[in-house]
């Protein structure tokens, strides 16, 4: 039996999903989700928080009961490069090569100090081929990786947060046509927009429901936590359904342009899209995104029975804050 652990450190909140593989079937042996007491950890963590973070990781694991210390993490927020290009249809060996020659032109300094990976997505030109190119530079993903290896962590993959979500919708979404994932964060959302046949699309965009806990809190002349709440008060429900709308607006502008990206790159419709994360519960969201794209959407809880597996104090938003957790987790097993 194949076990892998999970761990997606957003900057709200953490989750953490351990997995395994059994008879061809993923099942979950434990995982939790708390509170973030670093947020942004994954982009602004320094030397004099680092011992800290690793040691609340560290409890978190032994509180949870987790026992398998291999560990699939995520990157995801400014730093993080993503890139897509065109190739010579040329042999395997030569790629790399061409891959390096491209970020000379795209990064100052070219891969000297950057980790980066890429794939080979399907073409629908025979003549090209489309790489996929992700990178985050050398010394954040070594600081990352050693705060994990802190925590008790064995880091063996580290994957681009978007991307987990493709993986959890082709490893466990039950339908396999094509999709538009949309997970909305605290701080950011991450697009993964998916074809059936292998072409995956994916970015992050700067909107999340930090954004809408801002402008209530400007509105209403109340603290940000005041607003939190406010937020999730059903009473207001009308009210900030219409502050969504008035603030996610560009955002929904850029969603649409990667939708069309993408329809015009591989000339396919998207059929759908699933809504998942922390702030895919803000009233209305589900309806003012469907206006907008024209297609129809739904909140995604990619595994139901996860919370009958899960230690958290946060049970309003267990059910939609797992997708890249799972993600990672089945990257690895599956």
């Amino acid at each position: 039996m194949s076990v892998c652990l999970g761990i997606d450190i957003g900057s709200y909140y953490i989750k953490i999903v351990e997995g395994y593989l059994k008879k061809d079937r993923f099942s979950i042996r434990t995982g939790g989700i708390t509170r973030n007491p670093f947020p942004n950890a994954h982009i602004s963590l320094n030397e004099n928080t680092q011992k800290q973070f690793a040691g609340f990781l560290k409890d978190f694991l032994k509180r949870i009961g987790v026992k398998r210390r291999e560990t699939v993490c995520s990157i995801t927020g400014q730093d993080l490069i993503l890139h897509y290009f065109d190739i010579p249809n040329v042999p395997e060996n030569e790629i790399r090569g061409i891959v390096e020659l491209e970020l000379l032109q795209v990064i100052p300094g070219g891969a000297e100090k950057l980790e980066f990976d890429y794939t080979i997505l399907p073409s629908h030109r025979p003549e090209k081929k489309t790489v996929m190119l992700a990178g985050i530079p050398r010394a954040k993903c070594d600081f990352f990786v050693e705060t994990l290896i802190m925590a008790g962590m064995r880091p063996i993959i580290m994957d681009v947060g978007a991307i987990a979500l493709a993986n959890c919708y082709t490893a466990l979404g039950k339908e396999k046509g094509n999709c538009l994932i949309v997970n909305a964060g605290a701080t950011h959302t991450d697009l993964a927009i998916i074809e059936k046949n292998g072409f995956v699309f994916v970015r992050e965009i700067d909107f999340g429901g930090d954004l809408i806990n801002r402008e209530i809190s400007h509105l209403k002349k109340i603290s940000f936590s005041e607003a939190e709440q406010f937020k999730r008060n059903e009473q207001f429900r009308s009210e900030v359904e219409k502050i969504v709308r008035d603030v996610c607006a560009d955002a929904l502008q850029e969603i649409l342009t990667s939708l069309r990206y993408f329809e015009t790159r591989t000339d396919k419709k998207i059929e759908k899209f699933l809504l998942t994360g922390g702030s895919s519960l803000l009233p209305g969201f589900v309806k003012i995104i469907e206006e907008i794209l024209g297609i129809q959407g739904e909140i995604w809880i990619p595994m139901a029975n996860l919370y009958q597996h899960c230690k958290t104090d946060e049970p309003e938003c267990i059910a939609v804050c797992f997708s890249q957790a799972l993600g990672l987790v089945s990257r690895k097993l599956v």
